[in-house]
């Protein structure tokens, strides 16, 4: 298989303090990495440096043959990696749609030139909406369509990011605790969408907390405590590593 994303010797630090510490690690095309770790391991941090909202202090960040240190956020984005957050950053007062058709990239009426092309623009409108619906059809939320964003539970909200950072068209997704906080039959909705986008190709990383979801979908597992990679492999054998025991019981 190829490496979609390869972390070589990551190291950040904050006024002298390590969160990340030497972490290497690659990932492969259309599967699904779990990153997992107690709370301040580092894992937030790595994503934020794999976005371009963090410069690492050390190593190197290689995407899709794209090395990705010192590149701006938008550009990353523009690369095909898409990104979910904790606090979901939705624009809850347009409609569920809207919100999706902000996420489409290149659109016409973004620059002076392809505004005054105003049948570009409105052909490139339809066909976007068309895409959109049917993203919404594929995460479960084309009838809520209309919706404003701050009128979904917040399990449809979670769903509604993926559709946005599918809009991007992007090759691999970094998902936030997608589990997290949502009701017991919004995990298997959203467990089911993850396994089914890996079944259409996507490649997908995520950090949970949940570890019966983890086990669920990953096809491998990678471990940080304190900024460092304790462990690595299969979710039946990282889970009986006595490292993880320890960092998880400690």
């Amino acid at each position: 298989m190829t490496a979609i994303l390869e972390i070589n010797n990551l190291s950040k630090s904050f006024d002298g303090v390590k969160a990340l510490d030497g972490v290497s690690f690659a990932i492969e095309e259309k599967g699904i990495v779990s990153l997992i770790g107690p709370n301040g391991a580092g894992k937030t941090t790595l994503f934020n440096i794999i976005c371009g909202f963090l410069n690492t202090n050390d190593g190197n960040v290689d995407f899709m043959g794209s090395k990705l240190n010192g590149l701006a956020a938008h550009r990353i984005a523009r690369l095909g990696l898409g990104r979910t957050f904790q606090d979901l950053r939705l624009i809850r007062k347009m409609t569920v749609m809207e919100n999706v058709l902000l996420a489409f990239q290149h659109q016409y009426g973004e620059g002076v030139i392809g505004a005054l092309a105003g049948w570009k623009s409105g052909r490139q409108e339809k066909q976007n909406r068309r895409r959109a619906l049917e993203l919404l059809e594929f995460v479960g939320l084309a009838d809520k369509a209309n919706n404003l964003g701050d009128e979904l539970s917040y399990g449809q909200q979670k769903l509604l990011t993926i559709a946005c950072c599918l809009a991007l068209d992007a090759r691999l997704l970094l998902l936030d605790e997608p589990v997290a906080g949502i009701a017991p039959e919004m995990v298997e909705k959203m467990l089911g969408l993850l396994l089914r986008l890996r079944e259409e190709g996507k490649t997908i990383c995520l950090i949970e907390h949940n570890l019966e979801a983890v086990k669920a979908v990953s096809d491998r597992i990678i471990v940080l405590d304190e900024g460092r990679k304790i462990a690595e492999g299969r979710p039946e054998a990282v889970m009986q590593d006595a490292a993880v025991l320890e960092a998880y019981l400690s």
